[in-house]
């Protein structure tokens, strides 16, 4: 081989390997001087995340300010699934078990399957570890802490107390957890300040879900950096300071609130100690009931009482879907809020509507006699009447000669079952839906408005509505149907909420306001931020030569008439109350009792409602109710204090839980 060929090839491997490493040079050069920025930037990256820390939740304050809903600080386990996503099962059952058995001797139920959905809902939670228990005592802080369990910590969070505990809580609602990041992605679409994510607390029900955006506080944001395990060394940077949430003030008193349902509670015990009627061997079921009390002058709301309630403290870091289901599946429904969503025949208390319906119409004057015999046969129906065609008073008890005025006071049924026949059996002249276009103007068939969730609208029922129901190949509706209307029963369906709120219109001379709840929120110096003003939705709406004289006849009701027996030694010259009691029948149940009240005159102040389910006769148990109700109102009895049964169970010290690294 020659030489000249081989110092060619040579000379050519040599500016082969000239460029090669001319190249890489250039490449260093670059990563090293012209690229550190960058590559600075993207290293931060890796090792910084930004997270959210809750805010305290605004409180919940009561027309006396005292606090109802709070925000407090308390010693929390937490599960982090970081620091367990490298374990085997087995290796993650291992701890699980120890962490079990130390909560379960402090008295906290915990078992290992429950932990292992706590690890895949922390899982969903990102950096953030979840809540597995609250309100630990030092001993089990100190067992945690010496045991050193790998993924548990303890921390300092704050979580919603309620101090006043079942007292109010259909009103108040409850928190619970933020569940997966897809509820929270949800939550966030509207990109506002108020980060969600999993595991962050949320209004559920009641005040706290309508109020969410006001009572959630605003999340401090900040920079972490993290170590390779993905935990949190430090805080780098606050780049959001957060804020706790804005404070509501209601227009209820917890003290009246409280004397509500412990009247509702006591004359259903009373009523269970009666016989359902003279003749039968069993009591009255009488397990629930509601009462609501409305100010007529600006419709703020006094009391709302739904009985059985619940403690909304169990729902604060999420209830156990045994807890749940127990509660859910009570015969007595104690989930259930009655004043917005029970719905139930009105009964007599709808009588004062037929009544404005008929003198409206030209039916029949204030002063007609009518001749009550206890029975009441309908004219259309054949002269030997039949099925459907007979309709009675309580008991067929004959009431002799009534006009408007007693025919309310004494309750008289056949009277307004003649009215209930004439409206349908005369259209031309009457109106065949003249009662319900009344009850419409009334308030009945709609929503009020409170600021409440899942509120009910009820049903006044309409021939067309029942075509829409059943279809045209039968006529649903008949004579009867129009008779059981206007005495409040057939498929007539009403709230205690919208009856007092019709009682309150009554009483007013035809102003009805929209419930008011939530009279002002503020910051957390107690600056307003927003006032809740009185929402007029009728005004002067009834015709005062109409409406006098069915003031007449239910004013005289607490007096000489149906509730005479439960106003006894009431003082009517210095407060003219009136009134109107009703019984309802519900299929397959004992008679509901209902009584609604107002007064006094001449300037109603208040309206208020009891509805006492399976209880007997509105005179017996309801009209008790209100009675006693009224007593307080007026300062003729004194308010049972509302007592505080939810403290923190143990002190902790004070420093900002915000402030606490890793959280």
């Amino acid at each position: 081989m020659s030489a000249e060929p081989t110092g060619r090839r040579l000379g050519g491997l040599a500016v082969i390997a000239v460029l090669v490493f001319g190249s890489l040079l250039a490449r260093l050069w670059f990563l090293q001087v012209m690229s550190v920025d960058q590559f600075e930037e993207l290293a931060a990256g890796n090792r910084t995340r930004e997270i959210f820390v809750e805010s305290p939740r605004g409180r919940i304050i009561d027309a006396k300010g005292r606090i109802l809903a709070d925000t407090r600080e308390s010693l929390v386990v937490t599960l982090d699934w970081v620091r367990l996503q490298d374990f085997t099962e087995e290796e993650r059952a291992v701890v699980f078990d120890g962490v079990a058995e130390i909560l379960n001797r402090a008295g906290i139920k915990s078992k290992l399957s429950s932990l292992e959905d706590d690890f895949r809902r922390a899982r969903d939670g990102s950096l953030k570890p979840v809540v597995i228990a609250d309100d630990i005592d030092v001993r089990t802080w100190v067992a945690i802490s010496e045991d050193n369990l790998p993924g548990f910590a303890i921390e300092r969070r704050w979580v919603r107390s309620y101090p006043y505990g079942e007292v109010g809580a259909h009103i108040l609602g409850y928190t619970g957890t933020v569940g997966d990041q897809s509820e929270a992605d949800e939550l966030n679409a509207d990109d506002g300040p108020k980060h969600y994510l999993p595991g962050d607390e949320i209004g559920v029900a009641g005040l706290e879900r309508v109020f969410e955006s006001t009572l959630r506080g605003l999340p401090e944001r900040r920079r972490v950096e993290i170590d390779a395990m993905q935990r949190v060394v430090r805080t780098a940077e606050i780049l959001q300071p957060g804020t706790r949430g804005q404070d509501i003030y209601l227009t209820i008193d917890i003290d009246l609130q409280y004397a509500a349902e412990l009247i509702v509670a006591d004359e259903l015990a009373q009523a269970r100690q009666r016989k359902a009627c003279e003749t039968c061997e069993y009591a009255h079921v009488a397990q629930a009931g509601s009462l609501v009390a409305l100010d007529v002058t600006d419709g703020s709301v006094i009391a709302l009482a739904s009985y059985p309630s619940f403690d909304p403290s169990d729902f604060t870091f999420g209830i156990s879907p045994e807890q749940f289901s127990f509660l859910r599946e009570r015969p007595d429904s104690p989930l259930f809020n009655r004043t917005i969503r029970g719905l139930y025949p009105a009964g007599s208390t709808f009588k004062p509507v037929t009544a404005y319906a008929a003198l409206e119409n030209g039916v029949r004057s204030e002063f007609f006699p009518w001749e009550d015999e206890g029975v009441f046969q309908l004219r259309s129906c054949a002269t030997d009447g039949g099925a459907g065609c007979t309709f009675r008073n309580a008991g067929s008890a004959v009431l002799g000669t009534v006009d408007l005025r007693r025919a309310l006071e004494i309750s008289s049924d056949t009277y307004f079952y003649s009215l209930g026949e004439l409206f349908w059996t005369e259209p031309e002249l009457y109106g065949a839906t003249s009662i319900q276009e009344t009850a419409f103007l009334m308030g009945f068939g709609t929503e009020t408005g409170i600021r409440l969730p899942l509120e009910e609208s009820g049903r006044v029922p309409t021939e067309e509505g029942l075509l829409e129901e059943f279809g045209e190949d039968i006529n649903p509706w008949r004579t009867g149907n129009n008779v059981n209307l206007a005495i409040g029963q057939g498929d007539l369906l009403v709230s205690p909420l919208q009856l007092a709120n019709t009682y309150a219109m009554l009483s007013t001379g035809g102003d009805r306001f929209q419930p008011r709840l939530v009279d002002r929120s503020t910051d957390f110096l107690g600056s307003t931020l927003t006032r809740f003003e009185p929402v007029k939705v009728a005004e002067d709406a009834l015709d005062p030569e109409y409406l006098a004289p069915i003031l007449d006849g239910l004013y005289a009701v607490p007096r000489s008439g149906t509730a005479r027996r439960a106003f006894a030694g009431f003082p009517f010259d210095q407060y003219s109350v009136g009134g109107k009691t009703g019984t309802a029948q519900v299929n397959d149940k004992a008679d509901f009792a209902l009584y609604a009240g107002f007064g006094p005159r001449p300037s109603p102040k208040y309206s208020v409602v009891a509805v006492l389910e399976e209880a007997g006769f509105g005179g017996d148990a309801a009209a008790p109710a209100v009675r006693r109700f009224m007593d307080i109102l007026f300062g003729l009895a004194e308010a049972p204090v509302a007592p505080v049964v939810h403290e923190a169970r143990y002190e902790v010290d004070p420093p900002s839980v915000a402030g606490d690294e890793g959280s």
